[in-house]
């Protein structure tokens, strides 16, 4: 779902994290014939500005005392006059079309916390009420995408449950329900303290993992589905193991797009998906990729 694209608290959080991987940004709007978008986007910024984000007294460099008489008692005032006065000379020249370099103050990356923590509190869950919604999936994928440094990638994987056709049609909805929230639970219990896990579908999970290298990724998921190989449902009496198709890519790139890399991370699932149909029973397997065009490794487990 792209809808979380519109949200007003995503857009202004969207901008905001540009700061944090430069220290300065070069804007400006079209005085006369801009579009509805190009329109909201400069309400945004002038409200950021008006409200202390940008061109704030904490990124000052030249002292207040170039500005005042000498008269120590004056430069309360002084420092007022002189903080309105630039906050006033950004935005006239954003009103009128020139190109300013806005600088993010502390007020910024409080907002920036702030937003960040309100997205967060919206979230809603599946039905069975363990995991996050998927709907949520591209927008906290795209948030963590925001924050990637080189020393600390965002890792996401997709998993589908192996045989959930099998446990419905061998018993019936109610036990093909409880492989599900079976395999929620091993799932959300392996992650939960490093990243979050949103359902996407009837029996597929979308994880993602902020500030989470591939490698240690790997390992939280594969102890996932060690977790899950331990896990049974009767089926008419008799239990059944449970397993799953695992695929993990890792994203290293602030442009990166959160829809192209669930559909990534989907692929490389399906790639685990046909290895888990060889061999004698249904075992869960791990397969991750570094790169569209790096060969994957396949773990059995």
């Amino acid at each position: 779902m792209a809808d979380y694209k519109h949200d007003a608290r995503f857009r202004e959080l969207q901008f905001i994290a540009q700061f944090e991987q430069q220290r300065s940004i070069d804007v400006s709007f079209p005085q006369n014939g801009s579009t509805f978008e190009s329109a909201k986007e400069r309400q945004m910024v002038l409200s950021l500005v008006l409200r202390g984000m940008f061109g704030g007294p904490d990124i000052r460099t030249r002292p207040y005392t170039n500005y005042y008489n000498r008269n120590p008692n004056d430069l309360p005032s002084s420092i007022e006059r002189q903080d309105q006065m630039e906050r006033a000379q950004i935005i006239e020249a954003l009103v009128s079309g020139q190109t300013v370099r806005l600088e993010m103050g502390h007020l910024g990356r409080l907002r920036l916390a702030e937003l960040q923590d309100q997205l967060r509190a919206s979230r809603l869950h599946e039905p069975f009420g363990i995991l996050y919604d998927g709907r949520h999936a591209e927008r906290d994928l795209a948030i963590a995408i925001m924050n990637v440094q080189s020393e600390s990638p965002v890792s996401v994987a997709y998993l589908d449950m192996n045989g959930l056709k099998a446990f419905n049609e061998d018993g019936d909805h109610a036990t093909g329900d409880e492989a599900i929230k079976a395999f929620f639970h091993a799932i959300e219990k392996a992650v939960s303290d490093v990243g979050d896990a949103y359902r996407k579908g009837g029996d597929e999970v979308v994880v993602v993992m902020p500030a989470t290298p591939l490698e240690q990724a790997r390992i939280r998921m594969r102890a996932a589905l060690a977790s899950l190989a331990g896990e049974a449902v009767k089926v008419n009496g008799t239990p059944r193991p449970l397993s799953s198709s695992c695929g993990v890519v890792v994203v290293n790139d602030v442009k990166a797009e959160a829809a192209a890399t669930i559909h990534q991370a989907d692929l490389v699932q399906k790639v685990a998906k046909e290895r888990s149909k060889t061999g004698p029973g249904r075992r869960s397997v791990l397969v991750a990729r570094t790169a569209a065009a790096a060969e994957p490794t396949v773990e059995v487990i």
